[in-house]
């Protein structure tokens, strides 16, 4: 899962391959934002990570902007201007199906975006965009320059290179200097379907790349909601629990030791499992019964969470109700794999 699609910054899957030993020069960075438009930028930081944030007007009105995923699991988190100075944030607005966060303001920063009305018609595929951002949460706001590949009815689709830290970076087109959008995740192009495959090896393919960059459009939230703090860390909590336990599981799966010896539950259960099997006077029935308590208990865990997915949509905020969604898919999946005796 890219879930998580989180953090860039916190939780995001941003990654790129860097070229070893390579000793950069002034040739390779970027310095093109205006300069009136640098000091709309903002490091954010937190006890879990890192990420991005910029002032941008929307509706008439300033915000601090930027993902939602940034923000969440953070037990709190603090957000410096460019001239070194802490943000003062009076509320939180989170957009009910999208990755974005709007952070409402004490006072007004003289420095910010406008934010594009009409990403769609303003905008086409190849038009040129600049992402300044946190890149691999070194403190520094970096320019990474790119083209837009293609525009949907939520996201954007960008080909900006992109790293942790960049989560909540400004997706800004280069001709008004508008942000179209908030940089948010990037998905690993795996072609396991034949058809998938013989296609991306065509000339003609658009998708050019293994590596897919997103963001979600601004002007495409239809809904925000005021957030309160406590509960929302409530439900961010128990959503990070429910997802280390399902890659745990999967983990059990692949024969990753590793993983499932990061989580608890999955920990006790293998490693009792294990010492089990290494008794002397050891029957196999109770080798049976053992795994088959195993694979119950996590066949049980993963259902509860898919219930928990979909009762979601009624008890939570809309980004916790939307990331719940995929892990609760996840959940299914691994859970109809066990059903389906795969792994006796």
């Amino acid at each position: 899962m890219c879930a998580l699609i989180f953090a860039c910054g916190h939780g995001c899957a941003f990654s790129q391959v860097l070229e070893p030993n390579r000793q950069a020069t002034s040739r390779d960075y970027v310095d093109k934002l205006p300069a009136e438009k640098k000091n709309a930028m903002v490091v954010i930081t937190g006890d879990k990570g890192s990420g991005t944030g910029f002032f941008a007007k929307l509706k008439g009105a300033v915000y601090l902007i930027t993902n939602m995923h940034v923000i969440s699991g953070q037990t709190s988190i603090k957000a410096k201007s460019m001239e070194g100075t802490d943000v003062q944030i009076a509320g939180i607005f989170g957009a009910h199906d999208a990755d974005i966060a709007l952070l409402k303001l004490t006072t007004v920063p003289t420095a910010f975006f406008e934010a594009e009305e009409s990403v769609n018609t303003a905008n086409k595929t190849g038009d040129s965009i600049l992402i300044p951002g946190n890149s691999l949460g070194g403190g520094t706001i970096l320019q990474t320059e790119g083209k837009i590949v293609a525009i949907g009815p939520v996201k954007i689709e960008h080909d900006a290179p992109t790293f942790h830290g960049n989560s909540g970076s400004p997706i800004l087109s280069t001709s008004s200097w508008k942000v179209l959008g908030v940089d948010t995740e990037s998905i690993t192009v795996r072609l396991s379907d034949k058809s998938d495959s013989a296609s991306a090896r065509n000339s003609s393919s658009q998708i050019k790349s293994s590596v897919r960059l997103f963001g979600y459009r601004l002007d495409s939230v239809s809904q925000w909601e005021a957030i309160e703090w406590g509960r929302f860390a409530q439900q961010s909590k128990k959503l990070e629990e429910a997802d280390a336990f399902v890659n745990a599981v999967q983990s059990v799966l692949k024969h990753d030791t590793n993983g499932w010896k990061k989580h608890t539950s999955t920990n006790a259960a293998m490693s009792g499992l294990g010492e089990l099997m290494k008794k002397s006077r050891v029957s196999p029935t109770e080798v049976s019964a053992k795994v088959e308590t195993v694979v119950l208990n996590f066949r049980n865990a993963l259902k509860k969470i898919e219930l928990d997915a979909l009762d979601s949509k009624r008890t939570c905020y809309g980004y916790i109700s939307l990331r719940y969604q995929e892990l609760g898919e996840y959940a299914k999946a691994l859970r109809e794999f066990i059903d389906a005796d795969k792994i006796r």
